[in-house]
């Protein structure tokens, strides 16, 4: 689980519901990255970590593995 991810999202928007408006993408697939189901391409890493105010490898462990 991408404890940091999550973390995140509720400090900045209070709820992923609010997150995936934000950044256009459905709830269920921002839980599944959160969960570790699912991984971002490093683009949308950067997408995802823009709108959390934050750096990629802030809240992705493979955003430092490039």
């Amino acid at each position: 689980m991408n404890k940091k991810l999550k973390a995140k999202i509720v400090e900045r928007f209070e709820s992923q519901a609010n997150f995936s408006q934000v950044i256009e993408t459905d709830e269920p697939t921002i839980s599944r990255v959160i969960r570790g189901r699912r991984l971002l391409s490093f683009k949308i890493q950067k997408e995802w970590a823009t709108a959390l105010n934050c750096k990629p490898e802030d809240i992705f462990k493979e955003a430092g593995a490039k």
